[in-house]
């Protein structure tokens, strides 16, 4: 094995070597490396977005609701959860919202006041300002009722819009907050405001809808209730992220083994350089096994400066995409407004170990052609 490693290094370093052979391994490299990083950067892409778009709609309201299987209301004080304390408690209702410019149908969304700060989307809220008969809007409900903070609208209880006699039918809100969650589809439907205000408009007492789970935990959901995390409440979502994503790792997965066929021509050079010298080493007892780990070594080195190269050069632009936003895309659609990318040193390992392995079989494939010479054929031919 020694004798094998001193041949490859004095066949790689030798300064003899022709320009030849030294760029067809350039080349080589350079076509391993851009193989590697497209498909570690793809791979990036996809795991980026899809962990972005979970935080986002996680930070919209917590990472799971739990609700009764039976009733819309529940009472707050008749179910005693074991894991209440690590949720909040909310309450959900269809209106109408009307302002000097337009009427707007909207969810009001509810949470006690003290709790607005565990949610990700108000975590930097002063809780003082939601007081009685106000409420938050979104950014994109704003611009399109053109409402500014401290202006009032009038929300409407849907159920009681045909007694045009009861005083309960609508109540004045102040606006004391505008939020942005980037989202504008749902900044534009949801609006916020304490538990006790919509309880007391809607007439729930102490009923609330359910519970906002802000994080996933172990605990389990008896019956009767469930539990509907953002995979379930967004599930066409994800299965159109994963419809797009399988097609896309083939190509690009395809796109990085053509690559390694480029290491059969270096091979072809090799031994079509060295030719005498493997003669040579052939007529003074050199073994075919030996000569033909020689090939295997060289194209697992190749592939291994190839694949390093290429996960170095995919985390550089990974950190650019990152840092500087250069791929930008349609927020109304996906969500955020660039492609976020996620680098995996896991992944990264694991596509320079499957490198590793490609090169070493497609030379143990190739080898026999290169080994299997006869050295009366190629001293004559000389």
């Amino acid at each position: 094995m020694k004798l094998v490693f001193f041949l490859i290094k004095r066949l790689f370093i030798s300064k003899n070597s022709s320009l030849v052979f030294r760029l067809t391994n350039l080349i080589t490299i350079v076509s391993l490396s851009l193989g590697v990083a497209s498909l570690n950067i793809v791979i990036s892409s996809i795991d980026g977005f899809e962990t972005e778009i979970s935080k986002k709609l996680s930070n919209l309201n917590g990472y799971s609701t739990i609700n009764h299987l039976f009733d819309d209301e529940i009472s707050q004080d008749e179910f005693n959860l074991p894991f209440a304390n690590e949720t909040v408690p909310y309450l959900e209702k269809v209106a109408l919202l009307k302002s000097k410019k337009d009427t707007q149908s909207i969810v009001i969304n509810a949470y006690p006041i003290n709790d607005f700060f565990k949610m990700d989307l108000f975590s930097s809220l002063d809780s003082n300002i939601l007081g009685n008969e106000s409420i938050i809007i979104g950014k994109t409900l704003a611009s399109k009722l053109d409402i500014q903070i401290g202006n009032q609208v009038v929300i409407f209880n849907p159920k009681k819009l045909d007694n045009f006699s009861n005083r309960n039918r609508y109540e004045f809100f102040t606006v004391k907050y505008i939020y942005d969650s980037g989202i504008p589809d749902f900044d534009e439907r949801n609006v916020f405001t304490s538990l006790n205000n919509l309880q007391e408009f809607f007439n729930s007492e102490n009923n609330i809808s359910g519970w906002i789970k802000l994080k996933p935990d172990n605990h389990s959901i008896e019956y009767p209730f469930y539990e509907m995390n953002v995979y379930d409440k967004y599930s066409s979502l994800y299965e159109w992220i994963d419809t797009q994503k399988w097609p896309i790792l083939f190509i690009f997965s395809l796109i990085a083994i053509v690559s390694f066929f480029g290491l059969l021509s270096s091979l072809s050079i090799l031994f079509d350089e060295k030719k005498i010298d493997f003669t040579i080493l052939k007529v003074y007892g050199l073994s075919t096994n030996s000569i033909s780990k020689i090939f295997i070594f060289q194209s697992i080195f190749l592939a291994l400066i190839g694949s390093l190269f290429g996960v170095f050069l995919s985390y550089l632009l990974i950190q650019l995409q990152n840092e500087f936003k250069y791929i930008s895309i349609e927020q109304n659609i996906y969500f955020v407004d660039y492609l976020p990318m996620n680098f995996n040193i896991n992944i990264s390992l694991l596509i320079i170990l499957i490198s590793i392995l490609l090169s070493f079989i497609i030379s143990s494939i190739s080898v026999k052609r290169f080994s299997q010479f006869s050295p009366i054929n190629v001293l004559r031919d000389k």
